[in-house]
């Protein structure tokens, strides 16, 4: 065993990829894949093994932190996924197989806690669409199994003890930096997130957008500065890139319209609106399900808008009137698609792309059939490369070069944020919320 070990270590490090090409690079990228799953399935019957040997819990976590050089953090994850493993051969099974990564596998294990193990385990579809989707994505899908197995009783339960364990602490470090750390419910989240997200955006374009140069900060400055004006500390630039106000800054979100970007949407079906389905789904995409008593909550200071598909309703065929989508179609990309349909990114992060080009030789009409979300990163990748988006019938996504070969996806950065999934279907009508600190747009 640890000769064959050393065998193939030793054949990985010497061979030479720069002369792979493009498929080869890929089957090799897959092979990858499937090693590395089936070392960490290797590695959580280890852990159990040393779990059942000695004392029942912490030699596994031990094991891996002496022997395998991580942190203690990071060995207790692995050693708690190892635990739920153990109880769900089906999931071990796709993992040592290499059908599925370790964090499609720790997605699999928090959908086994909120429900159970065999409940997870025996479910083959949950198991397939798993392997069909990357980590993040399928991790939406898990997240939304899990869900629709709540009852409205649960989900007020957990918002009661996410409230409950709220926190917020500061302290100076070592350098004399100011920290400042944050644990909220999701509502309270995402009406925090929204106001500091606008303020961001503001900065960015005060900076120059991407014609900014060095001008420009980073992803963290901006999220810093956009904290400190939220406290009303420094002024917050005006739509148009103006600070107003410098004498007597104001906090960010008061007196201003968020844009229709970072406005916080609820998406709601009608039975959950009018009580006809206590256990009707209603979420905030980008952030998950709300409890009901949320949802009539915010709906006190709330636009409600129906969110109409054919027939004479809200105008989300343009044809090629416009290239811009107006905020009815917003709504209903975000209510459709909940973020980037690649990676699942925030739709505060996301784009209206064409599907089929706007532009000439394409021409293809702003419609809500023809436009879905992608994330920053992944709009100018499809724009930079050429590449065009198709949907399969399963509703997953994929990237395609212009002589239709599969296209990789650009590297995910530290700066990058999630989750989303693509999903097809839109429930007939919805709510969208925007606080009372954050004016509705348009």
């Amino acid at each position: 065993m640890f000769e064959a070990f050393k065998t193939f270590t030793k054949a990985l490090n010497s061979s030479d990829v720069g002369g792979l090409g493009r498929t080869g690079l890929d089957e090799a990228a897959g092979w990858v894949k499937r090693a590395r799953s089936a070392l960490d399935a290797y590695e959580a019957r280890l852990l159990t093994a040393a779990n059942r040997a000695f004392d029942g819990g912490a030699a596994g976590a031990e094991l891996i932190r002496a022997a395998g050089g991580c942190s203690q953090r990071e060995a207790r994850r692995r050693a708690r996924r190892a635990e739920a493993l153990a109880e769900m051969p089906a999931v071990a099974g796709a993992l040592a197989e290499g059908d599925i990564t370790s964090e499609h596998a720790d997605a699999l294990v928090q959908a086994a806690k909120a429900t159970s193990t065999e409940t997870v385990d025996t479910d083959s579809a949950l198991l397939e669409r798993a392997k069909s989707l990357p980590a993040d994505l399928a991790a939406r899908e898990v997240t939304d199994w899990t869900t629709r197995r709540q009852s409205a009783e649960d989900l007020e339960e957990k918002f009661r003890r996410q409230r409950a364990i709220r926190s917020h602490r500061m302290w100076i470090d070592a350098d004399g930096m100011f920290n400042s750390r944050a644990r909220l419910d999701p509502v309270t989240g995402a009406g925090v997130k929204a106001i500091i997200d606008d303020a961001a955006n503001r900065l960015y374009q005060a900076d120059g957008g991407r014609d900014g140069g060095d001008k420009i900060r980073t992803w963290d400055q901006r999220n810093a500065d956009a904290f400190t004006a939220a406290l009303g500390l420094i002024p917050t630039p005006n739509t148009d890139g103006k600070t107003a106000g410098r004498d007597k800054p104001q906090p960010a979100g008061r007196g201003k319209p968020p844009s229709l970007r970072n406005q916080i949407l609820v998406v709601a079906h009608t039975d959950a609106i009018t009580g006809a389905d206590p256990d009707a789904r209603c979420e905030i995409p980008g952030t998950g399900p709300i409890p009901r008593s949320e949802l009539e909550r915010l709906a006190c200071d709330s636009d409600l808008f129906g969110i109409l598909f054919n027939g004479n309703g809200l105008p989300l065929w343009h044809g090629r009137r416009t290239r811009t989508v107006s905020p009815q179609q917003w709504r209903a990309l975000v209510a459709r698609d909940r973020g980037c349909v690649l990676c699942g990114t925030s739709p505060s992060y996301c784009h209206a792309h064409h599907i089929v080009a706007w532009t000439a030789p394409a021409e293809g009409p702003t419609d809500i059939d023809n436009l879905v979300l992608v994330c920053n990163r992944h709009h100018h990748h499809l724009h930079q490369h050429n590449l065009t988006l198709t949907r399969a019938p399963d509703g997953s996504w994929a990237v395609h070069t212009p002589d239709r070969q599969r296209a990789p996806r650009p590297a995910r950065r530290a700066t990058d944020r999630a989750p989303a999934s693509p999903n097809g279907h839109i429930p007939p009508a919805r709510a969208a919320r925007s606080p009372a600190s954050i004016r509705a747009g348009p």
